[in-house]
């Protein structure tokens, strides 16, 4: 049996995350975007997967509410991914450092 579907799953859930930090600024940043994305395809997304992120991305469609719960179960590599993308821009606001600390809790 393959564990592909879990790590699919996480993928997702994980890019649905990755949404919610980048727009906590109501802006998504070239190099947030491209970094995302880039993150999408690495991660074996669907094509459907990778139209809503880019739909999301492009503020044409409603942010998916990530799965905390199914999050909680790989919180540091939650937390390396959500920092990873933070510092993509070089600009970490204070919207983004407030999320990150939100973050960590809800997935303690």
């Amino acid at each position: 049996m393959s564990t592909e579907p879990a790590s699919d799953e996480f993928a997702f859930e994980l890019m649905k995350l990755l949404l919610q930090v980048a727009w906590a600024d109501d802006d998504v940043a070239h190099e947030e975007a491209g970094a995302l994305l880039a993150f999408a395809k690495r991660s074996q997304l669907t094509a459907e997967q990778l139209a809503v992120i880019s739909a999301c991305l492009a503020g044409k469609s409603p942010l998916p509410p990530p799965n905390l719960g199914f999050l909680k179960s790989r919180r540091v590599d939650v937390l390396r991914a959500v920092k990873d993308l933070l510092t993509s821009d070089l600009q970490v606001g204070a919207a983004e450092e407030a999320i990150l600390t939100q973050i960590s809790t809800l997935l303690r």
